[in-house]
């Protein structure tokens, strides 16, 4: 509703229907803001450059999606990012993916990156959507015959015949899993990034006498190949603090059993879907780099809403991002940007209060690529939306950056 209203991400609430917000708390807030359907609400509204005034919000049924982005980049390549799989999620992607072929898309990226999984059937049908042919998409084994099931592919004419990869990371879990894994064991397309969560339990919930519930595991899921995406958790505090190895994926193909996709090729098992090619998510953030990027006061997004003002020429995000372009390659124009968000941070005042943040400028620049990259992330989205903001983050992003160099093997893996 705030969105169809025109309202903007930094817009301050200052009136709720003539009534000072000022100091409200969380729960006066919901009282006020929400309500039934159809109904409407009157906030008076702060905006940095503007004047106030009022704005009448209609109240609606807020859906929760599960596609973040969905667009193409660089002409043929579509780019959706999925964060999980919930009743409509195939339908999001799958409207998503016609959207992107009406456009040109040739080859797709698929992000399950921090993806915590959700409904297994909605994976499935995602899995299956890819598959033209009648192979095992997924089997669950426990040490009841009643809990053993194989799931197949349905042949069908409409089945998706562009390249694809998958991206992953050490935060996909459960249906991204089974996507990945499916995908890589019957050579569909190709997986990178890091080794998965490793989450594939199939519980059954009994009801108890006092309403109360226990869910109980009576089975496990394997990939085609027959690998257990569950990984061991006999060591409870290893089944988390192993996900912060630097090495893992190094001890996961080396102590891990060895499968066969269905043209031959290897693929690791034990736990979670190892990539076809590794690649780290994590940048080296320093300290005072953090300091900025997670401060409770939101700088980078709050630098983005000020100097959003200063980027009025630009009629459209092409325009925007071609003068990006300038400015990262050339020197000048770089320690200018530099030099303005250092300025900027010495000088901050949020609600008529001075913030000091505690950084070291030689620290800072050495994160600057990513630091500015979020600064305009932040603007991209602010003024164009969500998608382009995602647009100018895989400019940086270096699992992404490595799928688009790889999409011949992709194709390969696709005819």
């Amino acid at each position: 509703p705030s969105d169809k209203a025109g309202l903007l991400s930094g817009d301050k609430i200052i009136k709720i229907d003539g009534e000072s917000a000022y100091k409200i708390k969380q729960d006066e807030i919901v009282k006020k803001l929400r309500g039934k359907k159809g109904t409407s609400v009157v906030v008076t509204i702060k905006r940095l450059g503007s004047e106030n005034f009022d704005v009448t919000l209609v109240r609606d049924k807020i859906p929760i999606n599960s596609v973040l982005a969905s667009f193409l980049y660089e002409d043929n390549t579509g780019y959706i990012n999925v964060n999980r799989f919930g009743e409509k999620t195939f339908i999001e992607i799958d409207n998503a993916i016609d959207s992107l072929e009406n456009i040109g898309m040739e080859q797709l990226v698929l992000d399950l990156r921090n993806n915590g999984g959700g409904l297994m059937d909605q994976a499935l049908d995602l899995l299956d959507s890819f598959i033209n042919s009648t192979d095992t998409l997924l089997y669950t084994s426990g040490r009841i015959s009643s809990a053993n099931s194989v799931y197949y592919a349905r042949k069908n004419p409409y089945d998706r015949t562009l390249p694809i990869i998958v991206l992953i990371n050490r935060a996909s879990a459960s249906a991204s899993e089974i996507i990945a894994g499916g995908l890589q064991d019957l050579d569909r397309g190709i997986v990178i990034g890091e080794t998965s969560f490793g989450k594939g339990l199939v519980q059954r919930q009994y009801i108890l006498d006092d309403g109360s519930a226990a869910r109980i595991t009576i089975a496990r899921y394997y990939t085609p190949s027959g690998r257990l995406i569950q990984r061991s958790f006999d060591a409870l505090d290893d089944y988390y603090l192993d996900l912060a190895k630097d090495n893992r994926e190094k001890s996961d193909s080396t102590d891990s059993l060895v499968y066969t996709t269905k043209m031959g090729r290897k693929v690791y098992g034990g736990g979670g879907i190892t990539p076809d090619i590794f690649i780290n998510d994590n940048n080296y953030i320093t300290k005072s780099t953090q300091n900025i990027l997670y401060n409770t006061n939101r700088l980078i997004f709050k630098y983005a809403n000020e100097m959003k003002q200063n980027y009025s020429q630009y009629t459209s995000f092409n325009q925007f991002y071609n003068n990006l372009e300038k400015i990262l390659n050339n020197e000048d124009l770089v320690i200018q940007e530099q030099n303005k968000f250092i300025t900027w941070l010495d000088n901050i005042n949020i609600n008529n209060a001075e913030i000091n943040v505690e950084y070291n400028k030689d620290s800072l620049l050495l994160n600057w690529e990513l630091i500015h990259n979020k600064i305009n992330s932040e603007l991209a989205s602010n003024v164009w939306g969500k998608n382009y903001g995602y647009y100018i983050k895989l400019g940086i992003d270096q699992p992404f950056q490595t799928a688009l160099e790889n999409f011949d093997l992709a194709k390969e893996l696709s005819k």
